[in-house]
């Protein structure tokens, strides 16, 4: 067991402060989510168009997320975390006030530069500021965060489809979002008391790296792992209230065991990464997610919601047991000096793995295969990000 010294006051605010903003993304993704067939049936639209509603957006989080690193070192990553608060309030406000779906897009772009920025530096934040010993915990609270805003936004989302128009799905985040602006505003410390600079080049970067091959391997299996993740997650609203006949409220309602067994699994593996290391929580969460996918597609037929619920339930616990390990045994090893470009690679991985697995599962889906297929593919790809696990459990972390 290691020993670890005590995390102060100021580190605490930072994380919370991050903790907040993963709050918000996913308070906003699943509000968007849960309401996704019944913005389809108001809107008149076809399953490919709604998707769009989501790619758009992970498209805009991806397209900042990608030259985040650099924009923090230059302006700072506090300020521009406050930067990224403001450009996602107001890309919120235009998706409220939108008059058309083409309108509808374009805003949620804005709203996506926005978040991915917000993201970015906020991860950036945490190892650039806090000691390695408390990064597992650092990166738990970020999991907690998104946890907690599923269980806020699955409920908001269902009950927003059933009893008001598309558009309260976004005007109902405002006034979240501007608390963000000024609670980061007071608690984010100046960037002049820990200038990241412009930091070293990419070949200096580059040659670091290369002395910590766990980096790539733990980036490729994030990657991976949120690609099918995100594909199985986006389906699980159209599979409750298609099959299984659910209204949206029920749907939301029933997506919140997901969001519950995240908040849980996160909090102890958080704890468990910092004092024993990742990589067998790491592959722990990838082995409950392969046993669920594989058992739903296997029992899924008998029409009995007690499968659905099981296989929700895991992929939230295994989502919690696999974020914040995953992220430390990717960071613990970075040198000081590098943290600021690589530690923005997180969360494009993360979100990119998300938006390709989002349209590849909706094409599958759509061409032909039906939930149990596409569930088994899902268990065999959990089982293959295993196989990847236990090579990353060679290096020491």
């Amino acid at each position: 067991m290691k020993e670890t010294v005590a995390i102060t006051r100021q580190q605490r605010l930072i994380v919370y402060c991050v903790g907040l903003a993963a709050f918000l993304f996913q308070f906003e993704a699943f509000l968007v989510h849960i309401a996704l067939p019944d913005m389809q049936r108001e809107l008149m639209v076809d399953d490919k168009a709604i998707s769009q509603v989501v790619t758009t957006y992970l498209l805009g989080a991806v397209m900042a997320l990608f030259p985040g690193g650099a924009l923090g070192c230059r302006v700072g990553f506090s300020r521009l975390f406050w930067i990224a608060c403001l450009i996602a309030t107001l890309g919120t406000l235009v998706c409220g006030i939108s008059t058309s779906l083409p309108m509808l897009w374009m805003s949620r772009l804005l709203q996506g530069l926005g978040i991915g920025l917000m993201v970015s530096s906020g991860y950036t934040l945490i190892p650039l500021w806090v000691e390695a010993e408390h990064l597992g915990w650092g990166y738990s609270v970020i999991s907690q965060g998104a946890g907690l805003g599923m269980v806020f936004g699955l409920p908001l989302g269902g009950l927003v489809a059933q009893f008001l128009e598309w558009h309260w799905v976004f005007l109902a985040q405002l006034p979240l979002l501007l608390g963000l602006c000024v609670f980061s505003r007071c608690v984010l410390p100046s960037d002049a008391e820990r200038k990241a600079a412009v930091g070293p080049g990419f070949r200096e970067v580059w040659a670091l790296l290369r002395q910590v091959p766990v980096f790539f391997y733990g980036l490729a299996l994030l990657f991976l792992f949120q690609c099918v993740l995100g594909g199985t997650r986006y389906l699980l609203p159209f599979y409750l209230e298609n099959m299984q006949q659910m209204s949206a409220v029920e749907s939301s309602m029933s997506m919140l065991l997901y969001a519950l067994m995240m908040m849980i699994s996160a909090y102890i593996s958080g704890r468990y990464s910092d004092h024993y290391g990742s990589n067998g929580m790491v592959l722990f969460a990838l082995v409950l997610a392969t046993v669920s996918s594989l058992l739903f597609a296997w029992l899924q037929s008998s029409g009995a919601v007690l499968w659905v619920f099981m296989l929700i339930g895991s992929l939230g616990a295994a989502t919690g047991f696999f974020a914040s390990p995953n992220s430390r045994q990717i960071m613990c090893k970075v040198p000081r000096a590098a943290v600021g470009q690589t530690a923005a690679l997180l969360p494009i991985a993360l979100n990119l793995g998300v938006m390709i697995g989002v349209f590849l599962f909706q094409a599958i889906l759509q061409v032909c295969a039906g939930y149990d297929v596409i569930y088994a593919g899902a268990g065999v790809l959990f089982m293959l990000l295993a196989l990847l696990q236990i090579r990353i459990s060679f290096f020491k972390n």
